[in-house]
């Protein structure tokens, strides 16, 4: 138990705090705090001058003053590591009201500037911001909340960030501030420790989370859960693995076979051009943007059932993994032209549901044994109808004016010579990373060795007697928070380094359970993907108790909002701090 003395207007008054931390997640890069308590009401008012933004703008500001203020009403979070005890006196009555929040946007580029200098990103700083986040987009804020009013004025703090999303990431900061008393006298939201001053950034552009949804489908609902807790931890890339093997779930009007046999209820389980412009609107007025992965040419079996002419090695089972990483085997057949036709028709049409300029094309786990016949019998290595075939994709992609994504095979395994502003994903393990950095490539890591969120479930294969999966052991949030994404790179090596993922690989995750396989362990890969691996006086994070306190802190807000996010530890040792080795 430790007593921590507040400040009311002069007065110092007593608040008793059991193992208190205040519960910034993720920790800002610049803040300063202060010893008062200030009282905040539901019906805070939240000012801007909409003249002197684009109505894109003002509608994402509109629509985030929606959210906070859900928050301020509805939400009652007092950690069960904090107690308040305020004063049922006149004293109370002393307490300050912040009674408005100023947002400006300063419409300053110079940060984006840096960033360019930076990271060897060639994107363009787009001022009116019409097409919304996109790669290099200044996510930057500073908030500023006083604890003293000039004469008789309002007690007013101060947002500012040079754009909208800096806005909203602020406005994330300000919810978290917020803890609630729950005494019948005194009841409400207060804001412990005023002033603040936040001078806040990311270390990294691309922060995503990968959800599979064609091995177990999920509703669309969840998936907008899910970006609305990806926002709450300033994530701001929502990977949609869309397709794989198992299912084929996206409705295409060109190809509406695909989906009519190859999803699991060509009804029920679907995802129309409608739904997907939903998920797609809905992530971009939170700050995320949307990049999908139509893997190819493996993980394609669920083509087959509706045209088999173009697909090889279809479900050779039981003999399955000769021809492919999973079950079912099936890949796209490069040696024919009518696979061609199909992805020249295909991509762009899928391509075009998705507003951002990426497009993960997949390329992982290409068995090239299935292709052994064919490169006999079309004169060609099998090495050759894999560059073809990546070739024909890479031209489709460029001519709809997208950016590809793919997984590391195709330079590591493949030593193909893709585009140079072709993102390559690390997957295997973090020392992949180096490898393609040295080939000159930017880099999105998310390494298996450490943030595969699906590792140590067990095996879900028929007659595993060992029952464990590849990947064992379970990715604690220890393991998640200690990893570095650009370990062992010199600092010209760093600056292709954009970003990662934590993964979630669905063979044994749906709706009822993947927020428990997601939460709060992806918010620890949040923490180091915007607060960067090392604080600003460079020293490494690691996850000790403070970093558990405040994730523990974060974690039952999180579930104060709807999500069913896993315990990190029993109750007791939540409340008391005494279970540490």
């Amino acid at each position: 138990m430790s007593l921590i003395f507040m400040r009311v207007s002069g007065v110092l008054i007593l608040l008793v705090f059991s193992n208190f931390v205040n519960a910034l997640w993720p920790l800002p890069q610049n803040w300063t705090k202060g010893t008062s308590l200030l009282r905040v009401y539901p019906s805070i008012i939240i000012k801007y001058d909409p003249s002197l933004l684009n109505s894109y703008i003002d509608q994402l500001i509109e629509s985030a003053k929606h959210r906070l203020q859900v928050f301020l009403l509805d939400e009652k979070h007092l950690s069960p590591n904090v107690k308040f005890q305020i004063p049922e006196d006149e004293k109370f009555d002393s307490i300050l009201t912040l009674s408005c929040i100023q947002i400006e946007i300063t419409d300053n580029n110079k940060r984006d500037q840096d960033d360019l200098e930076e990271t060897n990103i060639d994107w363009t700083y787009n001022k009116e911001m019409k097409e919304g986040i996109s790669l290099g987009t200044d996510e930057s804020y500073e908030l500023i909340i006083p604890d003293k009013k000039e004469d008789d004025t309002e007690l007013v703090a101060y947002l500012k960030a040079p754009t909208v999303y800096g806005i909203l990431h602020g406005l994330t900061t300000f919810s978290q501030l917020l803890y609630y008393n729950r005494s019948e006298e005194n009841s409400g939201l207060f804001l412990p420790f005023a002033p603040h001053h936040i001078n806040d950034f990311p270390k990294f552009m691309h922060r995503g989370l990968l959800l599979d949804t064609s091995r177990n489908f999920y509703p669309v609902k969840e998936i907008l859960k899910t970006l609305d807790v990806m926002s709450w931890n300033k994530m701001n890339v929502f990977h949609w693995h869309i397709v794989d093997a198992t299912s084929w779930p996206v409705v295409s009007e060109k190809y509406p076979e695909l989906s009519e046999k190859g999803a699991y209820d060509s009804k029920k389980m679907i995802y129309t051009k409608r739904d997907i412009r939903i998920v797609d609107e809905y992530a971009r007025t939170r700050g995320i943007r949307i990049i999908p992965e139509f893997d190819m040419p493996g993980h394609t079996h669920a083509i087959a059932a509706s045209m088999p002419e173009i697909m090889t090695c279809i479900d050779m089972y039981p003999d399955w993994d000769q021809y492919s990483s999973d079950p079912p085997s099936g890949q796209l057949n490069p040696a024919i032209p009518e696979t061609y036709t199909f992805l020249n028709e295909l991509v762009p049409e899928i391509a075009s549901y998705f507003t951002d300029k990426f497009y993960h094309t997949g390329g992982d786990e290409v068995n090239l044994n299935c292709w052994e016949s064919l490169a006999q019998q079309n004169d060609h290595t099998k090495e050759s109808l894999l560059e073809k075939f990546v070739t024909s994709l890479y031209s489709i992609i460029a001519n709809e004016g997208k950016t590809p994504i793919t997984w590391h095979e195709m330079v590591t395994e493949h030593n193909l010579e893709l585009p140079k502003d072709t993102v390559v994903q690390v997957w295997r393990n973090s020392a992949m990373v180096k490898k393609v950095v040295e080939k000159g490539y930017k880099v999105v890591t998310g390494s298996g060795d450490y943030w595969y969120l699906d590792c140590g479930y067990g095996g879900w294969y028929g007659n595993n007697i060992k029952g464990r999966s590849w990947c064992d052991p379970y990715k604690t949030w220890q393991k998640i928070y200690s990893y570095n994404p650009i370990e062992g790179l010199s600092d010209e090596e760093a600056k292709f380094v954009i970003g990662g993922e934590v993964l979630l690989w669905s063979e044994q995750s749906d709706s009822t359970n993947y927020e428990q396989q997601l939460w709060p362990r992806s918010s620890a890969a949040a923490e180091i993907l915007w607060s960067g691996p090392e604080d600003i006086n460079g020293n490494r994070r690691v996850p000790d108790k403070d970093a558990l306190k405040r994730l523990n802190d974060w974690r039952f807000r999180m579930v104060e909002r709807g999500v069913r996010a896993e315990p990190l530890q029993p109750l007791w040792c939540v409340r008391t701090g005494r279970c540490d080795m």
